[in-house]
C-alpha cells in the first residue's frame, strides 16, 4: 500500500490551516498634516523575509505607492511622502499630507518567498471625510526614532542610580 499519498495530503492540509495571510486593514489619519496611516496586519507563520506592496485605485488601473515585491518600486507621486514601517505581524504605510487626491482603494499586498502560501491582498476605500483618528500613540510607538528618545531618558542616566 502507498502511504506516500496519504502523507502528503496531510502536510498540504496542516500548511494550509496554518498559512500566512492578511488578518486586518485598517486606515486612520494621526498627526498634523494630515497624515494617512494604513496598517496591514497578518498572521506570521515562519521566520522567512516578507516583501510588500501597496496600491491606489482611483478611477483607472492601480498604481503602485511603495513595493519591494516589484523590485523596491515606487510612484514618483509619493516618492518624498510615503514611508513604511514593519514590524513581526504587522507592515504600516504612512502618507504625508494626506489630501483629496489620495482618496479611493488601497491594496496590501504581502508576499512570503520560499513559503507555500500564495500573495495575500486586502483592500480598503479611504474616503478623506470618514476616517477616524487613529489611538492615542507611546514615545514607544513602532517607527519611533530611538536617538530622539535619548534626551528623555539621559537625565535618568546622569543622575545615576546608586543602591547604596
Amino acid at each position: 500500500m502507498n502511504y506516500l499519498l496519504p502523507a502528503v495530503i496531510f502536510f498540504f492540509v496542516l500548511q494550509a490551516s496554518n498559512e500566512q495571510k492578511i488578518t486586518r486593514l485598517t486606515a486612520c489619519l494621526t498627526g498634523r498634516g494630515p497624515k494617512l496611516r494604513i496598517d496591514c496586519r497578518y498572521q506570521n507563520v515562519t521566520n522567512n523575509p516578507l516583501k510588500y506592496e501597496f496600491k491606489l485605485k482611483r478611477n483607472k488601473e492601480p498604481e503602485i505607492i511603495l513595493s519591494t515585491i516589484n523590485l523596491n518600486f515606487f510612484t514618483d507621486k509619493y516618492h518624498n511622502r510615503a514611508t513604511i514601517c514593519t514590524a513581526r505581524g504587522l507592515v504600516q504605510l504612512h502618507i504625508e499630507r494626506f489630501n483629496a487626491s489620495d482618496v479611493g482603494l488601497y491594496y496590501c499586498t504581502l508576499n512570503i518567498p520560499n513559503d507555500l502560501t500564495v500573495n495575500q491582498t486586502a483592500k480598503i476605500s479611504v474616503q478623506k471625510d470618514k476616517l477616524e483618528t487613529c489611538g492615542g500613540t507611546s514615545i514607544f510607538s513602532l517607527c519611533t526614532p530611538w536617538p530622539l528618545l535619548l534626551p528623555l531618558f539621559l537625565p535618568i542616566l546622569q543622575a545615576g542610580v546608586s543602591l547604596c
